[in-house]
């Protein structure tokens, strides 16, 4: 039983990591001014009698260990107050808007090249100095074209400089925040959720079915795999489930979906076995499919970007911040992604071979998990707000203008109804709770036609109060 370490998901997955630290790019540019001191310095020597006749090229050896010298010391310098901003900026993120907003803001790419930008210009600088000789030392060599490259580079990384400063000023502004949070859930949303509605069903979903009481059973009396580490999980490789439960005749459910926190020894998935297979390669061969970290990313939990706006909005709201303004912006990027979360295809719980035998089945992402993880938190606080309670009944109304679903309708009025009861056991002026009441009848009027059609379909439930067939909170989730 065999399992590829390194498969196209698990090098994204660690791809997704690098860019989202602040040392791999400046690492990057560091290794870069090396190689590029040793290529410049080699078309210095192979040339170094044709740069005679230029003189703005030319310079002295003294000249070229003080320019050089000058400009790795300045390099090694203002890197060092780059990064004292960026601690800064990061330092006033946390205490603001909390710190698990920090995780958007060291993937910030600009930042990033900033430093590298610096670190490079400061190793080009003092590999080219080092290789400065004077006249009556062995090998005499003044490399002229590359301090003149230094000099082209340094001033580059002033200019750099300049628009840093610009970029921090703007990006520690909240809606910039916001904006930033907001663009890691809709490529997140367009990663786990590729199909809108109306396109054809994946290739691996052909065979759609529901699971027979035969292959519940054969999964009741099946083998329970255990984790064998702790931590979150932040994504899974269901191509590699699949092919190993076509290759052993299995069929393996999967409780847990990338955003659950899992404990050492907390059962990892049910396997039916339709052959004998050795259970301790079988429980590595799945454990290896899991992605486990100690914090979660959007990669495939799409309610994580959901979680970092709901919970800095809730944040701006607190006693302690009191920033309306900042929920506000929290709560129209939230209904935004969820107005297009409304137009998309939910990934399908069960998944088959091509032969349309099950193999796997898991715990899907739904529009209600995603509904209740942006709005539950930030209903509860907004309530206390007019002004806030009436921007969240606005993105309802965003919402319902793209749902086509009832089940979409059903959800979205429920947020809309609790969300004025709440504020109507608020004691706020009459004239905002009149407004409040009125968003919430052109609400019901809109989805009326789609809420009938679900209860024609399903008569014995209230279209209203059920809030879903489906889970509840989950975390954004689509393998193989």
């Amino acid at each position: 039983m065999t399992y590829s370490m390194l498969s196209p998901k698990k090098l994204l997955n660690y791809w997704d990591r690098l860019q989202h630290s602040l040392w791999f790019v400046p690492v990057l540019c560091t290794l870069g001014g090396v190689l590029v001191a040793i290529a410049m310095l080699g078309i210095d020597y192979s040339l170094k009698r044709s740069w005679e006749d230029i003189f703005w090229l030319e310079t002295t050896t003294n000249g070229a260990q003080t320019v050089l010298s000058t400009i790795a010391g300045g390099m090694i310098t203002v890197a060092g107050v780059v990064l004292s901003m960026e601690m800064v900026t990061l330092s006033i993120t946390s205490s603001q808007f909390g710190s698990r907003v920090l995780r958007s803001r060291l993937g910030d790419r600009t930042t990033q090249w900033t430093i590298g930008a610096f670190m490079g210009t400061a190793v080009y600088s003092l590999v080219v100095l080092k290789m400065v000789r004077k006249l009556g030392e062995d090998n005499f060599f003044i490399p002229h074209l590359s301090v003149m490259a230094a000099i082209i580079f340094a001033l580059g990384s002033l200019m750099i400089l300049l628009y840093f400063i610009h970029h921090v000023a703007m990006i520690a502004q909240a809606p910039e925040i916001v904006a930033s949070l907001a663009a890691d859930l809709r490529h997140s949303m367009e990663r786990i959720f590729p199909d809108e509605i109306g396109d054809p069903p994946p290739k691996q979903n052909s065979h759609e079915r529901e699971v027979t009481d035969q292959e519940w059973k054969a999964l009741e009396n099946g083998v329970t795999i255990r984790s064998n580490r702790e931590g979150y999980i932040q994504g899974i490789e269901g191509d590699d489930l699949i092919t190993l439960a076509v290759r052993h005749n299995l069929i393996i459910e999967l409780p847990k979906r990338p955003g659950d926190f899992l404990s050492r020894g907390e059962p990892l998935a049910r396997v039916a076995v339709g052959e004998q297979v050795d259970e301790n390669a079988l429980s590595r061969a799945i454990n290896n499919a899991f992605f486990i970290g100690n914090n979660r990313t959007p990669w495939q939990d799409v309610n994580c970007s959901v979680h970092e706006l709901s919970q800095m909005g809730v944040r701006a709201l607190s006693p302690g911040i009191n920033d309306p303004y900042t929920a506000v912006n929290c709560i129209d990027r939230l209904s935004s992604a969820l107005a297009q979360l409304a137009q998309r295809q939910m990934p399908a719980a069960n998944r088959f071979d091509h032969d349309g035998h099950l193999r796997l089945i898991v715990d899907r992402q739904t529009f209600t998990s995603v509904m209740h993880a942006a709005f539950d938190q930030m209903r509860s606080y907004a309530v206390s707000s007019a002004a806030v309670s009436q921007r969240l009944m606005e993105g309802y109304q965003r919402i319902a203008d793209a749902v086509s679903h009832g089940d979409h309708a059903a959800d979205v009025l429920h947020q809309a109804r609790l969300t004025m009861e709440g504020a109507l056991e608020q004691p706020h002026h009459p004239a905002d709770l009149k407004i409040i009441q009125e968003q919430y009848e052109r609400l019901t009027h809109q989805l009326e036609p789609l809420l009938e059609k679900k209860k024609e379909s399903q008569p014995d439930q209230d279209p209203i109060d059920e809030e879903s067939d489906e889970e509840g909170e989950a975390s954004g989730e689509v393998i193989g």
